[in-house]
């Protein structure tokens, strides 16, 4: 496969399974909550370790290809942007992003993270 397509992709799955991550946690959250004590409270912390394991992949990732974290920054950055109040364009709208306050920040910190490896670049 061509490096530059394999960037893409490695962009666009540190993009998009951050995203799903954080939507998982909030879901097992919620059970943990309904559930009285039948689901283990440590299933929404290993959701959000994964987050974090993903993202550090994703910076890790930019020290061999800018166009990596790059990707995964625009993924996330778009998909956070269609949920924030104001006016974004018609029809705008990214399914499974986190709608939680603690999601979006998560999401917004990961894209940050993403755009300074962007920025760093890859070891010279």
């Amino acid at each position: 496969m061509n490096g530059r397509v394999r960037s893409v992709v490695e962009g666009l799955v540190v993009g998009i399974v951050p995203l799903l991550l954080v939507d998982l946690a909030r879901i097992l959250t919620e059970a943990v909550a309904a559930d009285g004590g039948e689901t283990s409270r440590w299933w929404p912390v290993a959701a959000y370790f994964a987050t974090g394991l993903v993202a550090a992949y994703g910076v890790g990732a930019g020290r061999r290809e800018r166009l990596v974290p790059a990707i995964g920054a625009l993924v996330v950055l778009l998909a956070v942007l269609s949920q924030v109040p104001f006016a974004p364009p018609s029809g705008f709208t990214v399914p499974l992003v986190p709608t939680t306050a603690a999601g979006q920040a998560v999401a917004v910190a990961i894209a940050g993270a993403y755009v300074y490896a962007a920025i760093r670049g890859p070891n010279t």
